[in-house]
């Protein structure tokens, strides 16, 4: 289950994203990110952070997604 927030309605290119697994090793979690995608999109790729502490080999301990 995902759930999306616009902080700002004026800003559509920053919101904030709730993820809530329903199986899966990360099953009955709940974990928020922020997102914001630049002008230059396309060409730049979207900043993601997640907001809750969680171990995952591609999240450092301050949240910033690692690919």
């Amino acid at each position: 289950t995902c759930k999306v927030n616009f902080p700002d309605p004026n800003k559509l290119h920053y919101f904030q994203l709730t993820v809530i697994p329903d199986e899966g090793y990360y099953q009955g979690g709940k974990f928020q990110f922020e997102v914001e995608v630049p002008d230059a999109y396309n060409m730049v790729p979207p900043k993601v952070k997640c907001l809750t502490r969680i171990w995952h080999p591609n999240i450092t301990e301050t949240g910033e997604i690692c690919l």
